[in-house]
């Protein structure tokens, strides 16, 4: 998947995880395959060929020893499936657990806004997820969600101006608030690497953020690790 949305995620976990020396610290596995076609680009053409990546990637960690896997890739979700049903260990739902993070830390909000790629929209992934808890999925209109929002993700993953990109997710952003939003979820891996939370005016989820305190989480209920005393 994207390399620097891979690496957001375990510098999230790292920093997240309460850990006061290396020892204390989580085992980590990170196979990271950018060779993998383009996931939106898979979905609108429904092209098969993305599967074998897949399956190859999750089975590759569960040999390695994984007790579960976690994806920092939205759009991937949508094979989710495929994947889980590739290995008998768990994968986290990212989309599942950034749903539950809205409906736990922001009960009452009935429409939240998504900042994602046409390819997790256009899934119904998400909407999925919202309305089984109640919650209306305001999603960006066609002219932003081209000219804003997939300009950004592409141009964050060629290391392009990341200000730019800031400028226009503010713009997809404020949009959604316009909108109705209550809440704004980044449900693209590569967004909340330009995104700017503190120019919204509306509280943001970021869904990658979300992943890595599941990830923490799973490790703790597990105990399958003593630090070295």
């Amino acid at each position: 998947m994207g390399p620097e949305a891979t690496a957001s995620l375990y510098q999230l976990i790292v920093e997240r995880t309460p850990a006061t020396r290396d020892q204390e610290h989580i085992p980590t596995l990170i196979y990271s395959l950018p060779t993998v076609p383009d996931r939106t680009a898979s979905i609108f053409s429904g092209d098969p060929s993305i599967l074998p990546y897949l399956a190859e990637g999750v089975t590759r960690l569960e040999k390695s020893g994984a007790s579960y896997i976690v994806i920092p890739c939205n759009t991937a979700h949508y094979f989710y499936d495929h994947m889980q049903g590739a290995v008998k260990i768990p994968i986290i739902n990212m989309i599942r657990e950034a749903a539950e993070e809205v409906a736990v830390k922001y009960p009452g909000v009935k429409k939240v806004g998504l900042l994602a790629t046409t390819g997790t929209i256009s899934t119904g992934i998400y909407e999925k997820e919202f309305a089984a808890r109640g919650i209306e999925m305001i999603k960006p209109s066609a002219s932003i969600l081209e000219n804003y929002v997939m300009k950004a993700v592409y141009l964050i993953k060629a290391h392009g101006d990341k200000k730019q990109c800031e400028e226009w997710l503010y713009l997809a952003g404020k949009e959604l608030e316009k909108s109705g939003a209550e809440v704004v979820v980044l449900g693209c891996t590569e967004i909340p690497l330009a995104f700017n939370p503190e120019r919204s005016g509306v509280p943001v989820v970021s869904a990658t953020q979300v992943l890595a305190d599941r990830a923490i989480a799973r490790f703790q209920q597990l105990s399958i690790f003593q630090p070295v005393q």
